[in-house]
């Protein structure tokens, strides 16, 4: 889903590797000061990470890897006044965090906010697959750092149709985003572009109970995403049931939180019930837990 701007993002990143690569020849480049064993306590997170959670397993794993087999890959940073800011390589600090180590490999390049930001979504994006909705999100944030929008899609090589519909997601319902963000492989780009057009173009009372009810169905795969649109459309064009049709079976959510933040939701109606949890909040022994306190519930043991 992320392999085309994956691959111009790969090409800007290539491009700064080239201009570091150039500046170690420079005269007054002193080529020790740039790899260095860094104090952690030095180093603060990039501002421009597009990822606010990681998952406790993959940190896991990845500081047994390290523990075993030694950091194989510096992280980079950039040095700001006395102290550091991650440029990549989080997961690898984290891991160090975890490991109980005071010092992590380092590589200090001098790079602009601008360039600091794309690496970021670079980084994230050359080591797992993120879907439209993630890269939207890390646009957004790095937004600022341009003049205008124009500008952004020519840093990373993105043409300008493509790049608004990645910021298509900034106008859908905040209940559709925040749905979004515990599970982001529900809607395309191409999809959000799509029902963003029908939100726009259509004023009924009855929109936002069908968004809501569409959505429902497109969590049970029950409707694909690249019809929802169409299937809002088809609601609103339906003639009102008669008295003896049954009405659909409205679904019952109750948002579930966590030191005020959601952090998922139960949804209701007559026919199942559907708990949604965001999954970075559970390692594998607490996900066998609440799998084995559900059992119970279900044989009426609790």
């Amino acid at each position: 889903m992320a392999k085309n701007i994956k691959e111009m993002l790969e090409k800007k990143l290539a491009e700064n590797s080239i201009r570091h690569a150039e500046a170690q020849q420079e005269a007054d480049f002193d080529a020790g000061r740039q790899y260095i064993k860094l104090n952690l306590e030095l180093i603060d997170p990039n501002p421009y990470q597009p990822r606010s959670t990681f998952a406790p397993d993959e940190i896991q794993t990845l500081a047994a890897s390290i523990k075993e087999s030694g950091l194989l890959q510096p992280v980079s940073v950039r040095q700001v006044n006395d102290r550091y800011q991650l440029i990549a390589g989080e997961r690898r600090y984290r891991a160090h965090q975890l490991l109980n180590k005071s010092a992590i490999d380092a590589i200090i390049i001098p790079v602009s906010d601008e360039e600091m930001g794309v690496l970021a979504l670079t980084e994230n994006i050359d080591r797992e697959d993120l879907y439209d909705y993630e890269i939207g999100k890390a646009l957004r944030k790095i937004e600022t750092l341009f003049p205008n929008k124009k500008k952004l899609a020519e840093s990373i090589g993105l043409n300008r149709q493509d790049m608004y519909r990645y910021f298509a997601y900034e106008e859908l319902p905040s209940e559709i985003i925040e749905r979004l963000d515990l599970n982001p492989a529900l809607l395309s780009r191409t999809a959000a572009v799509s029902l963003k057009r029908v939100l726009k173009e259509y004023e009924s009372p009855k929109l936002s109970s069908l968004l809501r009810e569409g959505w429902d169905l497109l969590e049970q795969g029950l409707l694909e995403q690249t019809k929802l649109a169409d299937w809002i459309i088809d609601q609103l064009h339906k003639k009102p049931s008669s008295p003896q049709q049954k009405k659909p079976d409205p679904s019952l959510i109750k948002e579930i939180s966590l030191a005020g933040k959601k952090v998922g939701y139960l949804s209701k109606n007559s026919r199942q019930l559907v708990v949604k949890l965001n999954a970075v909040l559970f390692d594998d022994e607490q996900t066998d837990k609440l799998q084995s306190y559900i059992q119970k519930i279900i044989e009426g043991e609790v």
